[in-house]
């Protein structure tokens, strides 16, 4: 019989012809009805609405053994319908035929619409049943957890509870977690929480996996770990993997790498694809680009499908763009055989975070010339390219290319769009398609006031600033007084800071954190220390890891470089363990007031006791520090040292920009002997660059090494070194 139907799925005759050659013999087989069940289920993927409709008659020509077995098909059938108009047809059927105080049918079209999202329909079928059972319940309330409907399935529990003879169980719960995810509301959660455990449920992997989603989604990460490492016994693979990304998408990058390390040591657990794409991102941040290599190669090892998986070959993408390893990207981006659009808008990322944005430009060219479908993500990114670039030229015939493509209206497009018009200081281009917009929402506000504020057009930052107040429907957030006070920044003024002081203590902004962060930040940065430190003194102010950073960066950059190292102290005593960012503002304080000593002592501290890996930015401070005390000769041996026994794991220190850096502090300070030998180590690393050549012969002409200078100009005037191209800072 199997191969029959087989044989019917491959050659298609008429159903007529299908039914003559049904033996007698098989009309009361229960094989028959199952071969007659998957011939409905296959109808509905591979044939047209008719020929499905077809096939249901011969399942009503069916003789069926008894009533279970008619049930039983029938609802598979029911499952088989994946689209509105196979769904109306079956639900007229079950109504025609008179099925509909059949529980388990009925409770199959419940199932039928949810997947559909028609949770209207799935409603009218739920209020259809007579006598409910617990699938009918959970059905409903899993498709309006779903769908975010988080007020109609707390309504929905509250009558199940009602009802005689029903027991919520694992399904209404999980429904019920996935809710108060949704809704943020953490109170609600944490009495779901606590019913769990009375009842002798909560030992159940999936809800407390669930328990833990939910908790992350409420930010409260802290009971979400909590939950992992004390109540989590039997770990599975989900569960490490909701971890790691819930770090990731939080922003704390270390912590999902540590998990992550975790998770591979675990005996009878391996990471799989899901637990690759959400560390590597982590990696990148990081800048951890041996450990990305690493994971690349189990990769390999494994057969993981990288071109197939297309959120696994865009992390690994960002991953290496994050880290500059531009090389390694284009090689895995070639090797993608039909690259996906989200891949080539991920290599364009890569481009931009290289500042390669011409290559990322090209790259667009070439998803023209293939035909790529483009998208908002494409039109987002290159956006971005234009306005790091600051290229008007560019960024109107991108803009001109959406518009044709019908992508300018999107807003998220359109946002990327001001910010670009914004970013090359063309804020009347800017203003003409906000005022055209049919669509906004506050990130476009915001985006308007922060480009005003930052190409120095204050009054008309501060007069969309008050027309969003009382004009329009957006009211005035934590990130608009941020972009107020960062375009001040660049407004350089002071009084503009204290008028939106003023402003954040009238609204009792000032229990915002991020906020307030920013203001201290923003007093610093004028040179006002003493505002600064009383805000970050007071009482009320909810300081947080960013806080600390602030301020001891604030005093580094106004020349108290011994206040700085006092708060990181006093710091520590508060219970907070300095990060990268600490360190990086420590070591630069240092660097800034001359204070070699403290600056060594902290560096040292850095990677001794936190075990904190150096990166770009400590590298370049600590140099910068020895630099600017005529300690060139130990600089030197600094950045030889880590390259040779490998401190600098991840950093792109033996590269032409440190040696370079070093270059100018020999040309500053006249010291011939390390010129001579950083300048040697960048003629051999062949930098084309034409001014660290120049640099090395004003090195030698200011020793009178008048015949290595010629030497030198020499090597340019033959064409070994190239001058690269100026751009000018006209605005095309």
């Amino acid at each position: 019989m199997n191969t029959l139907i087989k044989s019917f799925y491959q050659n298609r005759p008429s159903l007529f012809l299908f039914r003559k050659l049904l033996p007698a013999s098989f009309s009361t087989s229960h094989s028959v009805l199952e071969s007659y069940a998957s011939l409905g289920c296959c109808y509905d993927v591979r044939n047209s609405f008719g020929e499905f409709r077809d096939a249901f008659n011969v399942f009503d020509e069916m003789p069926m053994r008894n009533n279970g077995d008619l049930m039983h098909s029938l609802c598979r059938v029911i499952k088989a319908s994946n689209n509105i108009e196979k769904g109306y047809f079956v639900h007229d059927y079950v109504k025609r035929k008179g099925f509909e105080n059949h529980i388990i049918v009925m409770n199959s079209l419940i199932s039928m619409y949810v997947k559909m999202g028609r949770m209207d329909l799935a409603q009218q079928v739920f209020d259809d049943v007579v006598v409910k059972d617990i699938v009918s319940w959970n059905s409903l309330l899993t498709g309006y957890a779903q769908k975010q409907n988080w007020p109609r399935v707390f309504d929905l529990f509250l009558c199940l509870r009602q009802a005689d003879n029903l027991v919520p169980n694992v399904v209404t719960y999980l429904a019920l977690l996935l809710s108060v995810g949704h809704a943020n509301e953490v109170g609600i959660g944490m009495s779901f929480h606590g019913h769990l455990i009375s009842i002798g449920l909560y030992s159940n992997v999936q809800l407390g996996t669930a328990i833990f989603y939910m908790y992350a989604k409420c930010d409260r990460l802290d009971y979400a770990v909590v939950v992992f490492e004390q109540d989590l016994i039997n770990k599975s693979l989900v569960s490490w993997n909701a971890l790691i990304a819930t770090y990731k998408q939080k922003g704390y990058d270390a912590e999902a790498a540590d998990i992550y390390e975790r998770l591979v040591l675990e005996p009878d657990i391996k990471p799989d694809s899901f637990s690759f794409a959400n560390v590597l991102p982590a990696y990148g941040r990081l800048g951890y680009i041996q450990r990305i290599k690493s994971i690349h190669s189990v990769i390999i090892k494994r057969g993981l499908d990288m071109k197939g998986d297309v959120v696994l070959s865009t992390a690994m993408l960002d991953a290496y763009g994050k880290c500059s390893d531009v090389k390694a990207a284009k090689f895995l981006f070639d090797c993608i055989h039909q690259p996906t659009t989200a891949t080539w808008n991920a290599l364009i990322a890569v481009y931009n975070l290289s500042d390669e944005i011409e290559n990322g430009l090209n790259i667009f060219g070439q998803m023209v010339r293939h035909k790529v479908s483009l998208d908002p993500i494409t039109m987002v990114t290159l956006f971005q390219s234009c306005g790091q670039m600051g290229s008007l030229k560019h960024g109107k015939m991108i803009h001109g290319f959406s518009l044709l493509k019908g992508l300018s209206s999107n807003l998220i497009v359109g946002n990327a769009l001001i910010d670009m018009y914004m970013r090359c200081g063309c804020t009347k281009s800017a203003q003409v398609f906000f005022s055209s917009m049919c669509t906004e929402n506050i990130v476009t506000w915001n985006t308007m006031i922060y480009g005003y504020m930052k190409n120095g057009c204050s009054s008309s930052g501060l007069t969309l600033f008050r027309q969003m107040r009382f004009v329009n429907e957006y009211k005035p957030d934590s990130v608009t007084i941020i972009s107020l006070l960062q375009g001040s920044l660049a407004a350089s003024g002071s009084c503009y800071i204290e008028l939106i002081h003023a402003y954040i203590l009238k609204q009792g902004l000032v229990s915002e954190t991020q906020v307030m962060n920013i203001l201290i930040d923003s007093y610093a940065k004028i040179g006002i220390i003493d505002k600064a430190r009383d805000l970050f003194m007071e009482n009320d102010f909810k300081r947080d890891q960013s806080s600390w950073n602030i301020m001891i960066a604030g005093y580094g950059m106004n020349g108290q470089g011994s206040e700085s190292s006092k708060l990181f102290y006093q710091m520590q005593d508060n219970g907070y363990a300095p990060d990268a960012i600490t360190f990086t503002s420590l070591l630069s304080s240092c660097s800034h007031c001359g204070l070699i000593e403290d600056g060594c002592k902290f560096f040292d501290l850095m990677v001794t006791k936190y075990k904190i890996k150096p990166t770009m930015e400590h590298w370049t401070c600590i140099i910068d520090m020895l630099g600017r005390a005529n300690g060139l000769e130990e600089a030197y041996d600094v950045i030889r040292t880590a390259i040779s026994q490998k401190y600098s794991e991840g950093v792109p220190l033996d590269s032409v920009a440190v040696w370079g850096a070093l270059l100018s502090a020999c040309n500053n300070n006249m010291n011939m002997k390390v010129g001579g030998l950083v300048g040697l180590k960048l003629s051999k690393m062949e930098s084309g660059d034409y001014m660290y050549s120049s640099l090395i012969s004003n090195l030698y002409s200011s020793n009178e090494k008048w015949k290595e200078a010629r030497e030198i100009r020499k090597v340019f005037g033959d064409g070994k070194l190239m001058k690269k191209p100026g751009v000018s800072s006209l605005k095309s």
